[in-house]
This record gives C-alpha cells, structure tokens and sequence, in this order.
C-alpha cells in the first residue's frame, strides 16, 4: 500500500491521463491531513462532493495519538537545521514513516524533509 499526499490527489481529480491509469493499478491510501488538505481546497459543493468520492475510494489510514509527539520532535529538528516545512507535511511523513509505507507526493518539501528523516521512503512515480 502507497500513502499519497495532496499533490497527487489534486491531480488526479485534475483528471490527468498517467494518474487514472495508476490509480486504477495500485493499492493507495491516505491519511486524515491529505484528506483535510484536498476537502480545504474545494472551491464549491459540487467539487467538495467529487473529493469526498475519490477519499472514500482509497483506504484510510489513522494518524494514532501516540504520533503527536513525534511529529513535533520531527519539526524540531527540521527547524533546528534550517528547515521550514508546513506542519501538515511533516504530519504525512510521520505517518507514512510509523505505518512504513511509502509516500506518493509530487510536493519538493517531501525530498527535503527526506534529507532528516531517512527513514521516510518516497514512491518513485513510473514515467
């Protein structure tokens, strides 16, 4: 199972060709901030009901309590090395880090935040 942050989601309600195909083709999830994240951007009730379809299609993966902590040890250090990355993100590459799944983003901050935390694995998107 894949992770995938809002990037992906983004475009694939976008409707782009590749992510159609992938979609269809892998086993995906996300977590409670990606789903917030896309749910936040919708512009109108019709968009906001066409995300929660794509959403509900995917698995679901919980952000535990004992978490919490690490994200703000994860942010520490990010900001501790000069590094300044949305808390929503560092919250995705914690989860994505504790459950051991890899991340679908096309977001750069994922590849810095991946320079610290080495332990959060990046799905490589096929050409």
């Amino acid at each position: 199972m894949i992770v995938i942050d809002s990037s992906v989601l983004i475009d694939y309600a976008r409707k782009e060709v590749k992510l159609l195909r992938l979609f269809r083709k892998l086993k995906l999830a996300v977590c409670g901030v990606a789903r917030a994240e896309l749910l936040a951007g919708s512009r109108s009730v019709v968009e906001r009901a066409k995300y929660i379809t794509i959403l509900n299609n995917l698995a679901q993966v919980a952000t535990p309590e004992s978490l919490w902590g690490v994200v703000g040890d994860y942010a520490a250090l990010l900001g501790s090395n000069g590094v300044t990355i949305p808390l929503s993100d560092v919250i995705i590459a914690a989860v994505a880090i504790a459950t051991g799944l890899e991340l679908w983003t096309r977001d750069k901050h994922f590849k810095l935040i991946q320079l610290f935390l080495t332990a959060l694995k990046l799905f490589q998107e096929p050409p």
